[in-house]
């Protein structure tokens, strides 16, 4: 009896589709993982309440390739016709340590008390804020700026996001 090991023998044909297999897992291996590596900078903006002329709690959810540091400032800038005269609150559910905010015109500032961790890159996170008036003309083209600075000032991500402000159903 003889086993296929004492009966196998290279061939020049055989030794080539081996060499391409190998050749090819390797290409595939590295599109993928390229592919994979580092997931694109992500911001949305959602209004809990897109009426027109509603009062209604805004929420930035975001994932950004660099980690934000402890000290980081968050500047989100409202077109003129939204109303930030009654904001009173900002806060987070994933970024600890607390915020202090401040409201200039249509430019909300929240800035990290520097107590909290640092929120590690990649990792989802948001923000919350309330209460926002939305416009009395329903549209689907509102411009909201929303940035992302470290303890320095400098940029870590800057975004513009569409608001569609919906007609309000009575």
């Amino acid at each position: 009896m003889m086993y296929l090991s004492e009966t196998f023998r290279w061939s020049a044909a055989g030794i080539k589709y081996i060499f391409l297999l190998i050749l090819s897992m390797m290409m595939l291996t590295f599109l993928i993982s390229s592919a994979m590596a580092l997931p694109a900078d992500s911001i949305e903006v959602i209004a809990k309440h897109p009426e027109s002329a509603a009062n209604s709690i805004y929420q930035v959810k975001f994932s950004v390739s660099k980690p934000i540091p402890a000290n980081a400032m968050f500047r989100v800038t409202f077109p003129l016709e939204f109303d930030l005269s009654d904001l009173l609150i900002a806060g987070s559910t994933t970024i600890n340590g607390g915020f202090e905010i401040a409201v200039d015109k249509q430019v909300i500032v929240m800035k990290r008390s520097g107590l909290g961790k640092e929120v590690p890159a990649n990792q989802n996170a948001d923000l919350k804020f309330a209460i926002v008036r939305n416009p009395g003309k329903p549209a689907d083209d509102y411009k909201i700026l929303i940035e992302i600075l470290d303890g320095a000032e400098k940029s870590i991500i800057r975004a513009e996001k569409n608001q569609k402000i919906l007609p309000r159903i009575e």
